[in-house]
């Protein structure tokens, strides 16, 4: 009795009807039944919209209804294939012939929205990604199309997505007023008791390309924010730091809240300085070791000429995680944490992409950053540093993959 049902339906596609099945996410009751839908329906090809682990906690099935994302999906298919055919959208329509089909079809507004956001960079910018042999090619393009075609916009966050930084025990320690971090990916610093703000840093969890979480962008410590950083480094342990602006002890041991802070060596490379200190936790004597790289060969103004050199810093950088570091993130910054430091952990993730598929796409990459932090690769000329350092590093590849 009522072996023939399955909580999905039909959904018609751009000219062509019953194109999808729009399917709530298998409950444990129903995996038979949905295998058996995908054999008998002939489905080669099953779209997940949901991840099995959400916000540190392993996702019920019962929360995946296959009405919101997965109607956010279908329609921007469908969308695709009819600005492909007719150059023309109808996105309040098509949503509307999903829901005769199956109620709720997109959920809520932000997905509205979020459907319309992704059809105009779609029309705006196209297909940005890129087989890494055919880079030079793509970026002799990009010179001779309109300049503004690719360039990313630095749009204004709504101030609610800064909660945190905007509180008025926090707006001091924020370096610039327009460089903060989002709620939602700013670090949070374990509270001290009777001290309003003192889980505050300006500093936002940046995802790798491989690894959630793999970096903190964070501004240059501030005079009286440099014991929060020491502070972070500690509670994430984040032992490897890439730098630019002094708030280290030079030759004797700092103190800095509950840590001592001990510079042990430091080496003078061609384009980098290492610097090693022994950071200790006074409350119980715990120590480990913090390892600094501060790059030296970029100018005041502008970008550096050439990008070897930086694509060997950041091989060094992650050679040196791979080889001491612990699993905490790689701490980076500059001044505002966001113009260098965004070139830096974009570059990382690119080249990283790179060795592994043989793809490029930096806009994406950047503008996925900057859903993380505001402004990250913050001027025209760093973005197109980005591409210069790819395609030199395409030319020196073995002398970088090992």
């Amino acid at each position: 009795m009522g072996s023939d049902y399955i909580n999905a339906n039909y959904i018609d596609g751009y000219r062509k009807q019953s194109a999808y099945i729009a399917t709530q996410g298998p409950l444990p009751e129903s995996f038979g039944d949905f295998w058996r839908m995908v054999w008998e329906q002939r489905t080669a090809t099953v779209v997940m919209m949901t991840r099995l682990e959400e916000k540190s906690r392993v996702r019920s099935p019962r929360e995946d209804a296959g009405v919101g994302r997965t109607g956010c999906f279908i329609v921007i298919d469908a969308m695709l294939e009819r600005i492909k055919h007719e150059k023309t959208v109808d996105v309040y329509g098509h949503v509307t012939l999903m829901r005769s089909q199956r109620n709720y079809m997109v959920q809520t507004e932000d997905q509205y929205s979020f459907i319309h956001e992704a059809l105009l960079e779609a029309v705006a910018c196209g297909n940005t990604e890129v087989a890494a042999r055919s880079l030079y090619g793509y970026i002799q393009r990009l010179a001779q199309v309109e300049s503004g075609q690719h360039r990313l916009a630095n749009s204004k966050a709504h101030t609610s997505r800064f909660v945190s930084a905007n509180l008025p025990c926090n707006k001091f320690k924020n370096r610039l007023v327009n460089i903060m971090p989002y709620e939602t990916t700013r670090v949070c610093l374990q509270p001290i008791r009777g001290l309003e703000g003192s889980d505050y840093i300006n500093g936002s969890f940046i995802d790798g390309y491989r690894q959630q979480k793999a970096y903190i962008a964070t501004q240059g410590p501030l005079a009286e924010t440099t014991e929060d950083f020491w502070r972070m480094l500690w509670e994430y342990n984040s032992t490897i730091v890439e730098k630019c602006h002094q708030y280290w002890p030079a030759e004797r041991s700092a103190r800095y809240q509950y840590f001592v802070v001990d510079p042990m060596a430091e080496y003078n490379m061609p384009q980098y300085i290492l610097r090693e200190f022994k950071v200790t936790d006074a409350r119980d004597g715990q120590s480990r070791t913090v390892r600094q790289f501060q790059f030296t060969d970029w100018p005041e103004q502008g970008v550096p000429k050439s990008g070897e050199g930086f694509i060997d810093f950041i091989g060094q950088v992650h050679k040196t995680k791979e080889q001491f570091g612990q699993d905490g993130p790689i701490s980076v910054h500059c001044s505002a944490g966001v113009g260098r430091t965004g070139v830096f952990i974009t570059l990382s993730i690119v080249l990283e992409r790179m060795r592994y598929e043989g793809m490029v796409d930096i806009f994406q990459t950047v503008k996925l950053l900057r859903t993380q932090r505001p402004a990250m690769v913050q001027t025209e000329d760093e973005y197109q540093f980005c591409y210069q350092a790819a395609l030199e590093y395409l030319g020196s590849f073995d002398h970088y993959a090992t």
